[in-house]
């Protein structure tokens, strides 16, 4: 197991974290992301897991720190998922509706470039993203570099100023938010916008969706903590919504200007209880569903799953994923392999668990050109329901 060091003060506040809440513990949690070519190097990737709430800012954050360089490994890739990709496209048609298509736009943490190439066929011409990860390496031809914002933009890059910046789901992976803003805002004209994108706390926790909490999310925000962290950059809110992605997510716009004053951020004394309940109901839906049952779905909220539930380990052998750059590998923390969908056909399974909840639907409607009617699906929150796939709706 990887041992990871403490982090000794609140991500933004800047107090001590030794007094700070407990909000729930886990010795030992596959790390997500990572997918290992070997069984070998698959099973010690694993780390502690220790979620707290700073008494005085209330920001929810990972009381240990991890190591940035675990995302040249990271193997997130947006374009693998129909429903992704489609909200993407909705979200360039959003900045289309703002901004003009002169508009010099910035993508910090694009991943595979899916939203850039939307950007593009939306009619910005002046488009670019950076991403330490995987799949930005794969993409030619896209305006991208791979590597951590600021220090690895292009030459070109580095002195420009741009109407908008857009930074989904990435502000929940940064050690350091305080200092990583204020390189932002540098690069934003007078008159620009910074979009953020985060999963939101609120609903988080309102849909008991556990799974959501995991080493690479450092920082869990709700309103009122994304706000006052855009306040020390000198930033405003002008708007603010959740949408319906990953179980729901902040999407807040920004400029520059003193903030109003927000509210006092929530306090989560009911998350332990909760979490428990999370992983009773798991293993009592394993159990239930037929010997030789795989998984689907091999991203993050997988290995929190197993995190939660290692029992898991001894039911589901085999995991299968719509990410391409997964198949062949293993989920980390484990010597669980995971195929390509596609596979699925070729040996039918009597049951599938699908972990990726926020995408169940779609998935279903994939498995159905797949599998036969009498396959027993089970899925893994959202109700936990469990039925032959010819009757899910």
């Amino acid at each position: 197991m990887l041992e990871l060091p403490l982090q000794p003060t609140c991500r933004l506040s800047g107090e001590p974290l030794a007094d700070a809440t407990l909000l729930f513990e886990l010795p030992s949690c596959p790390l997500p992301g990572v997918y290992p070519p070997t069984a070998e190097e698959a099973l010690p990737l694993r780390t502690p897991l220790r979620v707290v709430q700073a008494r005085g800012s209330g920001l929810v954050q990972l009381a240990h720190r991890l190591d940035p360089a675990v995302y040249a490994r990271y193997a997130f890739a947006g374009g693998a998922a129909p429903g992704y990709r489609g909200y993407l496209e909705k979200f360039a048609v959003r900045v289309a509706e703002r901004f003009s298509h002169g508009a010099a736009i910035l993508e910090v943490g694009c991943g595979d470039g899916t939203l850039l190439r939307h950007l593009r066929d939306a009619g910005f011409a002046d488009v670019f993203g950076i991403d330490p990860g995987l799949p930005a390496a794969a993409e030619p031809g896209l305006p991208l570099a791979r590597g951590f914002f600021p220090q690895d933009l292009p030459a070109e890059r580095r002195g420009r100023r741009h109407d908008l910046l857009v930074l989904r789901h990435v502000l929940e992976h940064i050690e350091a938010p305080v200092t990583f803003l204020r390189e932002l805002v540098q690069r934003l004209t007078p008159a620009g916008e910074l979009w953020i994108e985060v999963p939101d706390l609120a609903s988080t926790v309102a849909r008991g969706l556990w799974s959501n909490f995991y080493q690479l999310h450092c920082n869990y925000y709700e309103a009122a903590t994304l706000d006052a962290l855009a306040a020390t950059a000198g930033l405003r809110r002008c708007e603010a919504e959740v949408v319906e992605i990953f179980g729901g997510s902040l999407l807040h716009r920004y400029a520059s200007g003193e903030t109003s004053a927000s509210p006092a951020p929530h306090r989560w004394p009911q998350v332990a209880a909760e979490v428990e309940g999370f992983r009773a109901a798991v293993l009592a839906l394993a159990a239930a569903m037929p010997a030789g049952t795989v998984g689907y779905g091999a991203a993050e909220r997988t290995a929190m799953t197993f995190g939660l539930c290692p029992e898991l380990a001894g039911r589901i052998r085999r995991l299968h994923d719509g990410n391409p750059h997964l198949a062949g590998r293993f989920l980390a923390g484990t010597d669980i392999p995971i195929a390509a969908k596609e596979a699925l056909s070729a040996s039918p399974p009597p049951g599938v668990l699908i972990f990726a909840v926020s995408h169940w639907r779609e998935i279903v409607r994939d498995l159905r050109a797949r599998l036969p009617g009498e396959t027993v699906i089970g899925i893994v929150g959202d109700g936990f329901p469990r039925a032959r796939l010819a009757e899910l709706n």
